[in-house]
């Protein structure tokens, strides 16, 4: 089959270098086959993170090993070929399919890499990749120059000689070949030129590291017949419009809208300052506040922090209008069926910025209106050879059907009738399944009309291997879904049918999946089809889902008995009703009005509009919609498993309630106990948020089986029940309980509880000693907790616990003494209004100490000892003069407002010291051999700048031959030179870009750059974590090169502006300084929040070994004020695409350990925040910035 493959594509070379990639495109897509009889079959369930490309006779034993290795130490999985030798004309399968299984293709250029025709071709596959967005390319000159790969010159333009001579009858591929060079090339990349190779090794790792995390959507593997449609939309977001435009994605469900939209947006989204993509906008509007949530998370998004001070729409809306109109933003809003939700969230033409981009994709065009301007995209099925092609992929793991199975694949095409999703959920359950089999699946297919999409995809679900396997999927479709995966699971184990596994095998099947945040999800229409198929069960009734329905069972008493779920809302329920209700009385209609459109002041639950609607409902007399039923009920729903019947009330007595449930949800129980008669001995799950329960049960309550109790918001709970019926309790959620004030002594029996949150139990005065004994506990939350004294309850002697949050808490001396002994990572302690507290011993094993608002005079002298510690916060510690000696593995130092602290000893990763006012002595701040080799004139800037009052130095950096120093400014001038300062300087009048044009002085060479930015914001700035880039080009050799700074980390709002002073060693040669060479500087600045004032540059001359200024710069342009003609001149400059963008830590010197701890840190803040959301603003700040960057 491949040699008729290889025959027909060299019998048509002819055609153009479409037909090329064509041939690459389809060569790698089947050898990424998991029906594919070869060799290589064992990488058919492997996938690489990144793929190795070079000249084996250059680099194989050396270079490529080094990096191989470097690669493989840091765990990133990498494919490198092994043979020395490759016969044949064309790349084998093996490389195709490692190609195609690769998310990042490092390409080793060296001096014989085009001599090797297989490097071309790996080379022509890579960039096909690139341009559909599907790889990440990764340029590395070794030993070459990239002006030789991007012009073809030297020892490549000696290859393109053979090659021309050898391919005289296939030119189009030669030039394939060229053009991917010049394309590669034109990207950028890492030169090592004199550098060394350990160093550039372990940069590159470094930088793919931060590479692979980058977080982009997912689209389907097999992305088939798109391209066309992904080709227009990429051309209209870059027409160069400067109006905001707004583009519809339409078509039926299952047709691949959502994918599209991820694949436009994983393409463009860094292109644009802001961005957001709100997924699933259809089904997440109608929860309780669901499109609040939707406002906040678009918030989020743009603004890049976590906003949740939205109380209603109204309100979400004009915070949306401030965000959007200041900056470019690129929305995507996904599946959006009616205009209130368009309207609530994005519906604001006239708000947004010049240049933003919205995209929506919908099923349902009907709240489009003819004013509406709009572009539309219909998003239409596919035609039958596509979808046989994507068939294939799923069924036979390759492009066509095998021999067999062409008839059968073609009927069933036929019958899918080009809907995706239908294709990939049909094609999985028919893998690896028998002809017999598929004939059979087809006689039934006969008789399903092919649009009816839920009827297709039921195959998948009779396809299940058992009924247990059934009912569990039927039990996620109907009640579970969108719920925590551990939740769930914990449920669906009450079961005794290995909730887990049958999960697994769901996901497997493309029937469920586990989102980012371990959610069970489901694709709509799955979802929809095994609701469907609950509700064909009827009259038999076992699962009911729709809150009207639930609600007639419940009215009506009708015969339950096989019921097995119910899952009823009364808010949900009231408010799809409110308008039949409403329209029956005048005042109650006029009353919810009042609380639908009028903010809730923010003590006020929003829940609380539908109490008080249900009230008036009574006082108006309309009880005939939702009268209060009976628990007579109960009686005839005893075989009933999951029940959950938020804010319903009942009236009579609870002696039939249902004794074999597994999980009861009953947020806004009414009762101010559990009855007695509750008999809940198979109760899994107990979840009675936002109750009103005074005490839980009287006496003690069995409850063998259940593993988790939710109390949450029940505000009315003054203490807690016996807990010794509960063995094997894992999570007691008493959050928000503020009446709470007595913690039975029972808990210690609680040998298996995991997890106890106390969060904001304000009223709480003690914790029992009895907690000691929790030898399970791993998470103990106490935040907000402010009437708790201290936390003697023996933590101290636990030996599990792994996350203690006591925000607010005051804690005695004798007790953090102690439980800093013991625990690995307490969040904070809080010693205020504590005035004895001003000494205590430390332990050798603590991760993070925060003594802020301590009236501390010194820290012990054993500090220095301990290597485990990597935060330590002491802000507002006023009595502390001076610091000892710290570890030196510190990452985060904190003593901001310490206004008598007089000197440091060191700078740490980060420093932050904020209004310390008798703060004058900094040692070991930058290194003194470097400073030696800087501009005298940086040194001298102090003395040099001219304003009212004397500006503070903020932040000095050092990383790897490059230095900075920023300088800001409280005063009403912006930063100046003295006449002195501005010799040998070349600046211009406003602006990011500076040409020159540069004359060398003979018995002289360039040894450096120092280049002067000012720079003023626009608004309060917290910190600034956008890159800012420094692209020195050289415009007569096409030479450039570029600097990215990451992270200024700034926490004050300068008015006027700063000046950010870089002395720039590293480079020089590679731009091949000759005289009469014109040059051009840009800064790029990707925060919105930031202007560039001025430039200004000084290049440094050494003779002799000595540094002299030469003032021999002459001016020939004007700066250029646009930021786009910043970026036009600079086209084949690496600073243009994203994939230059060096990770904050490139260019750290190693030496000093600082790429090290930068990844330790990394790891601790995954490590801190994976258990909590922790209200510690310089935590939080400090893990957004690694999240970003």
């Amino acid at each position: 089959m491949w040699v008729l493959f290889l025959l027909s594509f060299i019998s048509c070379s002819i055609c153009s270098i479409r037909s090329l990639k064509s041939f690459c495109s389809a060569g790698f897509e089947m050898a990424s086959g998991k029906y594919q009889e070869s060799s290589s079959s064992r990488f058919s369930r492997c996938k690489y993170q990144v793929f190795l490309s070079f000249r084996g006779e250059d680099t194989r034993k050396n270079f490529t090993d080094h990096l191989y290795t470097a690669l493989v130490q840091a765990r990133i999985r990498t494919f490198r070929e092994d043979n020395e030798i490759r016969g044949g004309e064309n790349i084998d399968l093996e490389l195709q399919q490692a190609i195609q299984q690769s998310k990042i293709a490092i390409i080793v250029f060296s001096k014989n890499y085009a001599s090797s025709r297989w490097c071309l071709d790996e080379l022509v596959m890579i960039m096909e990749r690139v341009r559909t967005g599907s790889c990440i390319v990764f340029p590395v000159f070794y030993d070459v120059d990239p002006s030789q790969v991007r012009k073809q010159t030297g020892s490549f333009a000696a290859a393109f000689v053979e090659h021309q001579k050898h391919f005289k009858e296939e030119m189009d591929r030669v030039n394939g070949w060229r053009i991917a060079l010049k394309n590669v090339a034109d990207l950028g990349g890492m030169d090592l030129g004199d550098g060394y190779e350990a160093q550039f090794v372990q940069s590159i790792v470094e930088k793919v590291s931060m590479k692979l995390d980058r977080k982009i959507f997912q689209v389907p593997l097999h992305f088939i017949g798109r391209d066309l449609l992904i080709n227009c939309i990429n051309s209209w977001l870059q027409n160069g419009s400067d109006g905001a435009a707004i583009v519809i994605l339409y078509g039926i469900g299952g047709v691949g809208k959502t994918a599209i939209a991820k694949s436009v947006y994983n393409q463009n989204f860094y292109k644009f300052a802001g961005k957001s993509f709100l997924s699933n906008v259809r089904e997440r509007s109608k929860e309780s506040n669901g499109v609040v949530r939707l406002q906040r998370q678009l918030l989020s998004d743009i603004l890049n922090k976590i906003v949740d001070e939205i109380h209603d729409v109204d309100e979400g809306i004009i915070k949306i209008e401030d965000a959007l109109c200041c900056r470019r933003t690129f929305i995507t809003l996904d599946d959006v069926d009616k205009r209130e939700q368009f309207n609530a969230i994005v519906d604001m033409r006239n708000w947004l910025c010049q240049g933003s981009k919205i995209i929506v994709t919908t099923r349902n065009k009907s709240w489009i209106t003819a004013d509406d301007e709009f572009v539309e995209f219909k998003v239409k099925p596919l035609d039958n050879e596509k979808s046989l092609e994507l068939f294939s992929w799923h069924t036979f793991g390759q492009a066509h059907p095998v021999e067999d199975f062409t008839d059968l694949s073609w009927r069933i095409v036929n019958h899918c009738n080009g809907l995706p999703l239908a294709h990939r959920v049909i094609g999985s359950s028919l893998s690896r399944k028998r002809r017999q089999v598929w004939e059979s699946i087809l006689q039934e297919m006969e008789v399903i009309p092919n649009c009816e999409v839920q009827k297709v995809l039921r195959i998948s679900y009779d396809s299940l291997d058992d009924d247990y396997q059934k009912d569990l999927f039927l039990d996620i479709a109907c009640f579970f879904n969108g719920m925590d995966e551990d939740y769930v699971s914990t449920i669906l184990d009450g079961l005794g049918v290995g909730a887990t596994y049958r999960v697994d095998n769901l996901i497997d099947r493309c029937l469920l999946e586990r989102d980012q945040k371990k959610r069970l999800c489901m694709h709509q229409l799955i979802r929809d089809m095994g609701r469907q198929i609950a509700r064909q069960e009827s009259p038999k009734c076992q699962r009911i889902w729709h809150h009207t329905e639930a609600f007639t069972i419940l009215k009506e008493t009708i015969d339950a008995e096989k019921l097995r779920g119910l899952t009823l809302d009364m808010h949900a329920l009231m408010k799809d009703n409110c308008t039949e209700v409403v329209c029956t009385d005048s005042m109650v209609r006029h009353k919810y009005n009042l609380f639908q459109h009028c903010p809730l002041p923010p003590f006020l639950p929003s829940e609380w509009i539908s109490e008080f609607f249900f009230r008036e409902q009574v006082q108006a007399g309309q009880t005939s919609l939702f009268p209060i039923p009976s628990t007579d009920v109960f009686r005839k729903m005893q075989n009933v498993k999951f029940l959950q019947l938020n804010y319903m009330k009942f009236y009579g007595s609870y002696e039939h309630f249902p004794k074999n449930l597994i999980w009861l949800c009953w947020h806004g129980f009414s009762l101010r106990s559990i009855p007695k008669h509750f008999c809940l001995e198979k109760l899994v799950v107990l979840d009675l948020s936002k109750s009103s329960l005074v005490d839980a049960w009287k006496g003690k309550l069995s409850l063998p089986k259940l593993k988790i109790l939710d109390l949450r918001y029940s505000r009315d709970l003054i203490r807690t029940p016996n807990f010794s019926g509960l063995p094997v309790l894992e999570k007691l959620i008493l959050e928000g309980c503020v009446h709470l004030v007595q913690i039975h002594e029972s808990i210690g029996d609680l040998h298996c509880l995991v997890i106890l949150n106390l969060k904001n139990c304000k009223s709480l005065l003690e914790l029992p000693e009895e907690i000691s004994s929790l030898s399970s506990l791993q998470l103990l939350h106490l935040d907000g907790c402010s009437n708790l004294d201290g936390l003697n309850m023996g933590l101290d002697h636990h030996q599990g616990l792994r996350l203690l949050q006591s925000d607010g808490i005051v804690a005695s001396t004798s007790y953090i003494e102690s439980l800093l002994l013991k625990l690995f990572v307490p969040s904070r302690f809080s010693a205020r209004k504590n005035s004895r507290f001003t000494s205590f011993p430390l332990p050798p094993s603590l991760v993070s100490l925060n003594l802020s608002d301590t009236p501390l005079r010194f820290l012990p002298e054993n500090i220095k000892d301990l290597s485990t510690l990597r935060f330590l916060v002491l802000e507002r510690c006023n009595m502390l003069q001076i610091l000892p000696e710290l570890p030196s593995n510190l990452v985060v130092l904190d003593v901001s407002y310490c206004y008598s602290l007089q000197g440091l000893v060191k700078q740490f990763l980060f420093t932050r010291a904020r209004d310390c006012d008798q703060l004058v002595q900094f040692q070991d701040l930058i290194k003194l051999d470097l400073i030696q080799k800087a501009d005298t004139h940086m040194f001298r800037i102090m003395e040099m700048v001219s304003i009212e009052m004397q500006p503070r130095l903020f932040k000095i950096q050092l990383r790897n031959n490059i230095f900075h120093v920023l300088i800001y400014n409280e005063g009403n001038e912006m930063l100046r030179f003295h006449e002195e300062g501005e010799e040998g300087l070349i600046q211009n009048e406003f602006g990011e870009h500076l040409s020159f044009e540069v004359s060398t002085p003979a018995a002289h060479r360039i040894c450096g750059f120092n280049i002067f930015t000012w720079f003023s914001s626009t608004s309060e700035l917290n910190i600034v974590t956008d890159p800012f880039s420094l692209v020195i080009k050289n415009n007569t050799k096409g030479r450039s090169v570029v600097f990215d700074c990451y992270g200024f980390l700034l926490d004050l709002w300068v008015e006027k502006g700063w000046l950010w002073i870089s002395h720039c060693k590293c480079g020089v040669d590679d731009l091949g300084f000759d005289d009469g060479d014109e040059f051009s500087v840009s800064v790029l600045m990707d925060d919105p929040r930031v202007q560039i004032k001025r430039i200004g540059v000084r290049i440094l001359h050494e003779e002799g070994g000595s540094k002299n200024d030469y003032n021999n710069i002459q001016s020939n342009n004007e700066a250029t004020t646009s930021h786009s003609s910043s970026c036009s001149c600079s086209s084949d400059s690496k600073v243009i695409t994203a994939n230059s963008r060096s990770s904050f830590w490139d260019n750290r010197t190693l030496g000093d350990g600082y790429a090290a701890k930068a990844g330790m840190a990394s790891q601790l803040f995954r490590h801190y925040f994976c258990f909590t959301r922790c209200n510690y603003d310089l935590l939080n700040v400090y893990a957004c910035f690694f999240e970003k960057k």
